[in-house]
C-alpha cells in the first residue's frame, strides 16, 4: 500500500470507540503532528453494510488514503468484537496493505491481545488516577523524561511476564523483554503504583509490524508535557517506516500511480455505499431540512417566521429589529424586590438569579455577575414546547394554547433557525454590557439530551422536555458595578414602557435606599409568621421521603462492578426524593395564589443556600425552584464559551474545618472525579471549537458556598481570531456585546457546543453514550425528568448561558384542582468510581438533598438581641469618620488607617463621658 505520504498532505484516521476523550486524543496530535486527523467510528456504517453484503476490502481500500492510524480508547473488552469493531482488522491487514498504528488504552489491549497477550480485570480499578510510569526510554518513548500520566482503565494486558507472575526479574534488564507468549510484544513502560495490581503493563511495541501501544491517556488535563513528547515520536516513526517501505516497494517505472488503481477515499466510499446521510449532523442548513420534511411537519425558517412575525391572527407581529434600552442603579435593590415591584410572582416569570453577598456583590470573582428576568407577557408570549419519546414540538400562544403542532427527528435546528431569524438590526444605541436583550429562556430536560446522542427508551409525560419562552421584554442586573438595564425587542413602540419601568426602579432604588438607612436605634423586625402565616401552616406539614439506604447502596455496588467490568469510568447515579406538603385552600382556588406561593418558596431557598446560578422558572404546569452551583455552558456574542463542571463535594456540619474539606477534596477519589468530567469537557468542547481553542484556566480548586465545599474547574474554548482573556478571575467584557451583530456570518459555536455537550457530562459520567445506557437500566428507567437536565437563556445577540439544574425543587401541576396535596421532587447523587463506598455515596447523596429540602424545614429561632444598653459612636463633625460608617454598613472591609480613625473617636467618647460622670460597661461599647 503506498502510503498517502508522497501525494498529499499527511492524513491519520481515528478509530473511535465511542469514548469521552477522543477529541482531546485528535487535538494532542493535531497540536503536535503535522497532518490532518480523520475521525471514524469502529462500527462506521459504511464498513459495516460492505462487510455484510460481501465486500470485505472496503476497509483496506479506504487506508489507502491514509499514513497512519491511531485504534483510541473506549468502553468495553478487547475480546468483545462489538466493543473494538474495525479495529481487529488493522492486526490482520497483509503485509503490503499494513499502515502503522498507535494504540491507546482499549486500542492498546486490542493489540496485545492480538498477538497473544490475555486481558483481566485489575484487582483495583485505576480512573483518574495519575502515576509515574517506568519506560525504558526506547522507540516511541526517546527522550521521555519522568512521566506522569493518567490512567481510565478497569482492565489490563497480560503477557506472563515474570514481573506480572512471580512479581520479580531475575535481571532488570529482563522487564523489557518479550515473553514466550508474546514473543512478538516488545514491552516498552510499566506502572507499579498499587500494590494489589502488581505490575502493569503500560506500553509495548510490534517487534517487527509498525504497531505501538500505550495503556494510559497521553491526551488527559494531567498527564505531564511527555504525552506529547510520545505522540511527536510516533509520529517520527511512523514518517521513517513510511518512507522506508516506498523506497523498498518502489516500481521500475517511478513513483508515478497507475490512475486505475489509485485508492478509494473514505469520501469515495462514503458516496458508493450511498451513507452521506447517515452521519449526525452537526451543521445545520436549510437545504438539510428540506429533503426530510413531509406534509405533515413545517420547515425550521417557517417556525422562525411565526415567532418573529406572527400569523396575523393570534400570534403577534413583533419582529426584533431594534433593542430598546435604558439603565439606572440597582442601589440596596434586590432580584426579588424588582419582581415584586412589578408584580410578577402572581403570574408566569423565569428569573435567573446569581447569589451575592451581604454587599449585594457576586460570590466570586468569574461566577454570578449578572441576574435576569424574563417578563412573561400574558396572553402574548409565545413558547416552544418538545415532548422527548413521542418527539412532538409545539408552537403555542400567549394563552399557552397549542398553535401548531408536528413531530420531528431532532429539534434543536428549529430553535437555532429561531434564533437566527431574531437577531437584531439595531443593537441598544447606547452601550449596553448586558449579556441578554431578549430571546428565549427556559430549560432542557435530560431526556431531551439523551436524544442527542442516541440514547432513548423513555416516555412521554405531563411536562415538556423543552421549554422555551420568547422573552421581549427583560431586565438586566449587573451586580458589580451595581446597574441594572431595562430592555425591550418588542418593537419600536415599547421604548415608552422601558422609560416608565426604569423610572419605576430608580423610584423604588430611593425607596429602599431610605428603609435600609441605618439609625441609631434598633428597628424590629418583622414577625415571618405574621406575613406568612400559610406558609408558617405550609412548612409543617411538609414530609420529607428520601430513597432507602439499602436500595441506593446497592445500586452504588452495582456501579462499581460495572466500572470493574471494564463498562465505565465513572457513573453519576442520581435518585428522586420527594417533599409532600399539604396544599393551602388559597393555592387550590387561585393559580396567582399558587404562583406567588411557589416565589414565596424560592425565596426561603436561596435565603438559606444561596447559590452563583439560582433560578425560579413558572411556565406552563412547571414550578422550578433552583440553587444550583454550576455552570453548564456560557458563551457571549463572540462564541467565547466557558464551562464550570463541578465534582466533589464535603457537606458543611459540626466539627468540619474549611482545612479538613480541603483535605478532603484533595484526595485521589474526589481529584479523580473532577478529572474524569474535565477531560469530558474539554472533549466536547474540542469538537466544536477545533485543537488549538480550548484551555483550563482552573483546575479543581475548592469554592465554598453555604452549605457545602465543592471541587470546581473551569475550561474555556475560545475561537479563532478572537483575542479574548480566559481567565476565571477576568472581569472584562467582551467588545462583542455591544458590537452590531452580523446577521450572515455569526458561526454559532456556542449554541452548537451547548447542543452537542447534552446531557451535562457532570451528570452522566464517562464514557458518556455507554454511561447513560447504563445507569437508564440501575436507576429502573425512572425519567431523571427537568432534575439533570440544563437552564438558561439563548439571546437574540448570539450568546447564552445554563446552569446545571441540580439543588433543585420541582413540582409539576397535574391539571387536577381537586388535588390537595403538593409534591416536590428533589432529585439527588453523586459521581459513583471505584474508590467510592456505598455508605459515603449515600451520605453525600443526603447532603445535596438536604441543601435543598432545607427550604420545607421550619428556620431556627433568631438570635436574641442584645440586651444591655449599647452606644452607637456619630462624629458628625467628621467627614472622614462619617464617610468610614458608611462604607461598613455597605459590607466593606476596614483598612488600617480606617481602624486608627475609629480608634481615635471612641478614645474621644470616653474622654467625654468621663468628663460628664457618664457610666457605662464593657459591653456597652461597639
Amino acid at each position: 500500500m503506498a502510503p498517502a505520504i508522497l501525494t498529499q498532505r499527511p492524513r491519520i484516521l481515528f478509530l473511535d470507540a465511542y469514548d469521552s476523550f477522543s477529541n482531546n486524543i485528535v487535538a494532542l496530535v493535531e497540536q503536535n503532528v503535522d497532518a490532518d486527523v480523520v475521525k471514524v467510528f469502529i462500527d462506521d456504517p459504511v464498513f459495516t453494510k460492505a462487510t455484510a453484503s460481501g465486500d470485505h476490502t472496503s476497509f483496506t481500500e479506504c487506508l489507502k488514503g491514509f499514513d497512519a492510524v491511531i485504534a483510541g480508547p473506549g468502553p468495553g473488552w478487547a475480546k468483545c468484537d462489538a466493543d473494538v469493531g474495525l479495529m481487529n482488522k488493522l492486526w490482520t491487514l497483509q503485509d503490503d496493505h499494513i499502515l502503522p498504528v498507535l494504540g491507546i488504552c482499549l486500542g492498546f489491549q486490542s493489540l496485545c491481545l492480538a498477538f497473544g497477550a490475555d486481558v483481566q480485570k485489575l484487582e483495583e480499578p485505576r480512573h483518574g488516577i495519575i502515576t509515574t510510569v517506568l519506560h525504558n526510554g526506547q522507540s516511541i518513548f526517546r527522550g521521555v523524561e519522568r512521566l506522569m500520566a493518567t490512567q481510565y482503565h478497569s482492565l489490563q494486558a497480560k503477557i506472563d511476564h515474570t514481573i506480572q507472575i512471580e512479581r520479580a526479574v531475575r535481571y532488570p534488564a529482563q522487564l523489557w523483554e518479550p515473553t514466550e507468549s508474546c514473543p512478538q510484544l516488545e514491552p516498552l513502560a510499566w506502572d507499579f503504583d498499587s500494590e494489589r495490581n502488581g505490575a502493569v503493563l503500560m506500553g509495548v511495541k510490534h517487534v517487527q509490524k509498525p504497531f505501538w501501544g500505550v495503556q494510559f491517556h497521553p491526551e488527559s488535563i494531567c498527564t505531564n508535557e511527555q504525552g506529547k513528547r510520545i505522540i511527536q515520536n510516533w509520529w517520527e516513526d511512523v514518517r521513517s517506516w513510511n518512507r522506508k517501505r516506498v523506497f523498498r516497494n518502489v516500481p521500475k517505472h517511478g513513483l508515478a500511480s497507475n490512475v486505475q488503481s489509485a485508492p478509494m477515499t473514505f469520501d469515495d466510499l462514503r458516496r458508493e455505499f450511498g451513507f452521506y446521510s447517515v452521519e449526525k449532523q452537526t451543521t445545520y442548513s436549510r437545504s438539510n431540512f428540506a429533503a426530510e420534511l413531509d406534509s405533515d411537519t413545517i420547515a425550521p425558517e417557517e417556525l422562525a417566521s411565526l415567532v418573529a412575525h406572527g400569523d396575523g391572527q393570534s400570534l403577534p407581529d413583533l419582529p426584533p429589529s431594534i433593542v430598546h434600552c435604558e439603565t439606572t442603579g440597582s442601589g440596596r435593590l434586590t432580584v426579588a424586590d424588582v419582581c415584586e415591584l412589578l408584580e410578577l410572582p402572581r403570574h408566569e416569570a423565569i428569573v435567573l438569579e446569581s447569589g451575592l453577598e451581604s454587599n449585594l456583590l457576586p460570590m466570586a470573582v468569574g461566577t454570578g455577575r449578572y441576574s435576569i428576568i424574563g417578563i412573561v407577557i400574558p396572553e402574548e408570549t409565545l413558547r416552544l414546547h418538545y415532548y422527548a419519546g413521542s418527539r412532538r414540538m409545539q408552537l403555542r400562544d400567549g394563552n399557552d394554547e397549542v398553535h401548531t403542532e408536528w413531530k420531528v427527528v431532532d429539534p434543536w435546528p428549529y430553535i437555532r433557525e429561531v434564533m437566527r431569524s431574531l437577531q437584531p438590526s439595531m443593537p441598544p444605541q447606547n452601550s449596553s454590557w448586558a449579556p441578554f436583550w431578549g430571546g428565549l429562556m427556559g430549560y432542557a430536560s435530560y431526556e431531551a439530551g439523551l436524544e442527542t446522542i442516541d440514547v432513548v427508551g423513555h416516555k412521554e409525560v405531563l411536562y415538556p422536555d423543552i421549554c422555551f419562552a420568547y422573552i421581549t421584554r427583560s431586565i438586566v442586573f449587573d451586580h458589580q458595578i451595581k446597574k441594572v438595564y431595562v430592555q425591550s425587542i418588542r418593537g419600536s413602540h415599547d421604548a415608552s414602557w422601558v422609560e416608565e419601568t426604569a423610572e419605576k426602579i430608580y423610584e423604588g432604588s430611593g425607596y429602599k435606599s431610605l428603609e435600609s438607612t441605618p439609625s441609631s436605634s434598633y428597628l424590629p423586625l418583622a414577625d415571618p409568621f405574621e406575613a406568612h402565616g400559610t406558609m408558617h401552616q405550609y412548612i409543617d406539614s411538609c414530609q420529607l421521603v428520601t430513597t432507602n439506604e439499602t436500595k441506593y447502596c446497592e445500586k452504588v455496588r452495582s456501579c462499581q462492578n460495572t466500572i470493574a467490568d471494564g463498562q465505565s469510568y465513572e457513573l453519576c447515579l442520581t435518585t428522586r426524593n420527594e417533599v409532600r406538603a399539604r396544599k393551602t385552600a388559597a393555592c387550590r382556588i387561585s393559580h396567582s395564589e399558587d404562583n406567588e406561593h411557589s416565589w414565596n418558596l424560592y425565596k426561603r431557598l436561596t435565603g438559606q443556600n444561596p447559590a452563583p446560578f439560582s433560578a425560579y422558572m413558572r411556565m406552563h404546569n412547571v414550578h422550578i425552584l433552583s440553587s444550583s452551583p454550576e455552570r453548564y455552558i456560557r458563551w457571549d456574542r463572540s462564541q467565547t464559551a466557558q464551562c464550570r463542571p463541578i465534582k466533589g463535594t464535603v457537606q458543611k456540619k459540626p466539627g468540619v474545618t474549611a482545612e479538613m474539606a480541603h483535605t478532603i477534596l484533595s484526595s485521589s477519589k474526589e481529584r479523580a472525579e473532577n478529572l474524569m468530567i474535565v477531560d469530558l469537557t474539554r472533549h466536547q468542547l474540542h469538537g466544536v471549537y477545533g485543537s488549538e481553542n480550548v484551555r483550563v484556566s482552573q483546575l479543581m480548586e475548592v469554592e465554598e458556598y453555604e452549605t457545602l465545599w465543592q471541587l470546581v474547574s473551569v475550561v474555556d474554548a475560545v475561537p479563532s481570531g478572537i483575542n479574548k482573556s480566559t481567565t476565571s478571575g477576568d472581569w472584562e467584557e467582551s467588545v462583542a456585546y455591544v458590537s452590531k451583530p452580523e446577521k450572515k456570518s455569526v458561526p454559532y459555536l456556542g449554541f452548537k457546543a451547548f447542543v452537542e455537550s447534552l446531557p451535562p457530562g457532570s451528570m452522566t459520567g464517562a464514557p458518556k453514550k455507554r454511561s447513560c445506557e447504563i445507569l437508564q437500566k440501575l436507576e429502573d428507567g425512572v425519567r431523571r425528568g427537568i432534575y439533570s437536565g440544563v437552564l438558561g437563556y439563548l439571546d437574540v445577540g448570539g450568546g447564552g448561558d445554563f446552569s446545571v439544574v441540580i439543588r433543585t425543587a420541582i413540582k409539576i401541576d397535574d391539571g387536577n384542582n381537586d388535588d390537595k396535596e403538593d409534591v416536590w421532587q428533589i432529585g439527588a447523587g453523586g459521581a459513583v468510581t471505584s474508590q467510592s463506598t456505598p455508605e459515603g455515596e449515600y451520605e453525600e447523596m443526603i447532603a445535596k438533598f438536604g441543601s435543598t429540602s432545607r427550604a420545607f424545614k421550619p428556620q431556627p429561632p433568631p438570635k436574641p438581641k442584645p440586651t444591655h444598653r449599647r452606644v452607637e459612636i456619630i462624629e458628625p463633625d467628621d467627614p472622614a469618620f462619617a464617610q468610614l460608617l458608611e462604607s461598613m454598613r455597605g459590607g466593606e472591609e476596614i483598612t488600617l488607617d480606617d481602624a486608627q480613625i475609629m480608634l481615635r473617636a471612641v478614645e474621644r467618647e470616653l474622654r467625654r463621658r468621663a468628663e460628664t460622670g457618664e457610666g457605662f460597661d464593657d459591653e456597652d461599647v461597639i
